[in-house]
């Protein structure tokens, strides 16, 4: 794949090289600039490309390690952040179900009966229902 990927490269540095030359040549071609151009590319693929692929590991390697180092830091203190927030959140969760029961049995009982109360209050209020 990094030989295909430096063809993919050369062909697209070549073509770029084409442009340039034709623009500062004023459209005279010589054969030195199209040899030239393929000599760097032949010395670019046998000389240089393994060196520059194993240099671009290298410093992908040492980035990724300095990384995982900025994340292991920053993990830590997360960490005890949380470890201190937990008896306070244990706290608030027991309280608000407190609350939650409380207001259940206060306001959930008697708006249930309402329904009751309210037909009997109507019951007795209104006339009754006759035939006729």
């Amino acid at each position: 794949m990094t030989f295909v990927g430096d063809i993919v490269f050369s062909f697209v540095a070549l073509t770029i090289l084409f442009w340039f030359f034709e623009k500062a040549n004023a459209l005279a071609f010589r054969s030195y600039i199209m040899w030239g151009s393929l000599l760097g590319l032949v010395l670019y693929l046998r000389l240089l490309s393994r060196f520059s692929v194993r240099g671009f590991f290298g410093i992908y390697g040492i980035l990724t390690y300095f990384a995982r180092l900025i994340q292991k830091g920053i993990k830590i203190p997360i960490r005890g952040l949380f470890m201190l927030m937990r008896p306070p959140y244990a706290m608030l969760r027991w309280f608000s179900l407190l609350v939650y029961r409380i207001t259940e049995v206060i306001l959930f009982e008697p708006i249930m009966g309402l329904k009751k109360r309210m037909k009997a209050l109507l019951n007795h209020l209104l006339p009754p229902k006759t035939n006729g």
